[in-house]
């Protein structure tokens, strides 16, 4: 079997099972106490997705990628190869480990044509997700060339996540969501929800490499 696939499977099991666990735990709790996660349980809870099509301007701004360089947001999206992109955060227990682990199945999924695409994981959490930070998560999910991990001003990023209409306020509150573009297209696919890698290769397939 594919040694990438078997890590890919085992970090989307431990995080399955860890969001199990800590709903578990949450129960244990006094009810007088908020749960800080509740909002990503419930899209854990969700099994289907869906997709819509938008229309976003992409902000002018410059961001961090993993290796601390300097980049221009829009030469990064605006490119002549399809783009997939998510919002993350490292300290996150629930959704994010399953988004970043889906990303890289979805990649693996696609195969050669998964070179083709390129991938962005913006952190919603720039204060803790400084340049280290993320270059030690995109080595644990082994991310690779053509995946970049982006940080930056708070300010910017505020900036960014509105510009998408996935700014929610706080980060606890965030929710899944993956944006696809084509190269020959100014709009975007929205999909809104836990998708599978399969899923999200689907939809690469159907809408971005045909």
């Amino acid at each position: 079997m594919n040694t990438r696939y078997v890590i890919v499977s085992l970090v989307l099991l431990f995080a399955f099972a860890s969001a199990s666990s800590d709903e578990h735990a949450a129960h244990q709790q006094d009810e007088a106490v908020p749960d800080k996660h509740a909002a990503h349980r419930a899209a854990m809870k969700k099994t289907s997705y869906a997709a819509t099509t938008e229309n976003y301007a992409i902000p002018d701004v410059d961001l961090l990628d993993q290796m601390g360089e300097s980049i221009s947001l829009r030469s990064l999206l605006e490119v002549e190869q399809p783009v997939a992109l998510n919002f993350i955060f490292t300290t996150c227990t629930t959704i994010c480990p399953v988004m970043t682990a889906t990303f890289a199945q979805m990649r693996q999924e696609l195969g050669d044509a998964g070179n083709q695409l390129r991938l962005v994981s913006i952190s919603i959490d720039p204060e803790y997700d400084r340049p280290d930070k993320l270059k030690a998560y995109s080595e644990q999910f082994r991310a690779g060339e053509g995946w970049e991990f982006l940080t930056g001003d708070s300010a910017d990023i505020v900036l960014v996540l509105k510009s998408f209409d996935s700014y929610a306020g706080s980060k606890m509150n965030h929710q899944p969501i993956t944006l696809l573009k084509s190269p020959d297209s100014a709009s975007w696919t929205r999909i809104e929800g836990l998708a599978s890698g399969r899923d999200l290769a689907n939809e690469v397939t159907a809408r971005l490499l045909n």
